[in-house]
């Protein structure tokens, strides 16, 4: 089952004005993990499920040639628009796929030097065939990388935000799903790295993604935005912190 189909409202919530806490935290913080781990040279990227083209956008910034694929028609339109806003020379690095992942695969085998999927996984019932998708596109030695919802602290953003009733079924089920959010499914990351061996990729490295900020709806205070930045990159590389980020964000290579 794939909740994000599953769910006619959820492109307006996406696309809604506060609808994720602290979107552009997470995004820097993905990126500097991706350039950290990346080869210095023009990459080509897939990014599976990335229709709204943030991060595709902000790689061809960087000199990549990215292809997003997405499932979701609106979501391609989101993303065109997105481009449409910016200069061309952004534009002629991107091109946008409405198509489901794994017929891409098919179609598509061993041509990326990188292939993320970020913020895609909480929506499938079984992840296994994303993850094999993904590692189906990398090339030999290419890297996949994956950002997924770390369910090991399922109740952390509820409870910082003082939602005590969010935070209660969170601890007793598990799971977020009670809260003001689309119907998902959290996979740990041990699972996540599990299948990612088996499709024939090793992991790298994994870090934490919000861990101080996760849980602000609003503006985040600091005299330096860098000291926030910095703050959460550091503690998104150690223990304990990383254990109870919103994210875990996982690197692999193809071997």
């Amino acid at each position: 089952m794939n909740y994000w189909t599953a769910a006619p409202d959820i492109v307006d919530a996406f696309v809604q004005p506060g609808g994720h806490e602290g979107t552009s935290i997470p995004l820097e913080l993905t990126l500097r993990t991706l350039t950290a781990v990346s080869p210095e040279r023009p990459l080509r990227v897939v990014d599976l499920g990335g229709g709204d083209a943030a991060l595709a956008v902000r790689l061809a910034m960087a000199g990549h040639e990215v292809v997003v694929q997405d499932i979701d028609p609106q979501m391609i339109a989101l993303g065109e628009q997105r481009l449409a806003r910016g200069p061309s020379a952004i534009r002629d690095r991107v091109r946008l796929i409405c198509a489901d992942g794994a017929t891409m695969a098919a179609d598509q085998a061993e041509v990326a030097d990188l292939v993320c999927c970020h913020s895609v996984l909480m929506y499938e019932d079984d992840p296994a065939p994303l993850a094999r998708t993904a590692v189906a596109l990398c090339k030999t030695g290419g890297l996949v990388s994956i950002v997924a919802i770390n369910p090991a602290a399922a109740a952390m953003r509820s409870g910082l935000a003082q939602r005590w009733a969010e935070a209660r079924i969170a601890l007793e089920t598990g799971s977020d799903a009670h809260g003001p959010y689309a119907a998902s499914r959290n996979h740990p990351r041990e699972t996540v790295e599990g299948l990612l061996s088996e499709a024939g990729a090793g992991i790298v490295e994994w870090s934490g993604i919000g861990i101080f900020t996760d849980h602000h709806a609003g503006p985040i205070l600091a005299d330096d935005p860098e000291d926030v930045l910095r703050a959460e990159w550091l503690a998104g590389r150690l223990d304990p912190y990383r254990q109870v980020a919103r994210c875990y964000h996982l690197i692999a290579r193809k071997l």
